[in-house]
């Protein structure tokens, strides 16, 4: 049984590391975990898996944590079909001024093609030597083995030109 866990805490994580810290006393396990500081507070998420026991101890110990309104947890359905879905995984980066709507667009561009997001990383920040705003967008995306990863790629350099965007896609590099 496998339950996602989020945390809204302060800038040092101790929301996130009492999180944590119930996993291991309900005896459940991490399957995978995320945590970042935004500016004066902290985020993370994760994914527990456990007997149908230890998740259901869990959810009673993070019901206390969750009073506080930083913390949500949903547990998740028995499929075993998503995880051996046959997918590519490929990267594409953006390199953007930063203006309204060019987030959205990418992720409405990848989600009418039917490819879904794995992971989605946004950051803005502001260059030293003119002044001028830039985000970087990263995102690893599951295409489907249907789609021709071809046209994906031309449609998507496509829309990147048309939004004046800097943009790489390309594979997954397995690290050896």
């Amino acid at each position: 049984m496998q339950l996602i866990v989020t945390a809204i805490g302060d800038h040092q994580g101790r929301l996130f590391e009492r999180v944590i810290s119930g996993v291991r006393e309900c005896e459940c396990h991490v399957k995978e975990c995320r945590m970042t500081r935004m500016t004066g507070g902290s985020a993370g998420f994760v994914q527990v898996e456990g007997n149908w026991n230890h998740i259901a101890r869990l959810e009673n110990l993070l019901a206390g944590l969750a009073q506080s309104g930083h913390v949500h947890f949903h547990r998740l359905p028995d499929d075993p079909k998503s995880e051996e879905e046959n997918v590519l995984l490929y990267v594409a980066d953006v390199v953007a001024r930063e203006r309204m709507g060019v987030l959205e667009d990418l992720i409405g561009f990848f989600s009418g093609q039917g490819i879904g997001l794995q992971d989605l990383r946004c950051s803005c920040y502001r260059m030293p030597y003119d002044g001028s705003n830039i985000c970087t967008i990263h995102m690893l995306l599951r295409i489907p083995e249907q789609v021709s990863v071809i046209s994906l790629r031309d449609e998507f350099l496509d829309i990147c030109e048309q939004l004046q965007v800097d943009a790489i896609f390309e594979p997954i590099k397995p690290i050896i």
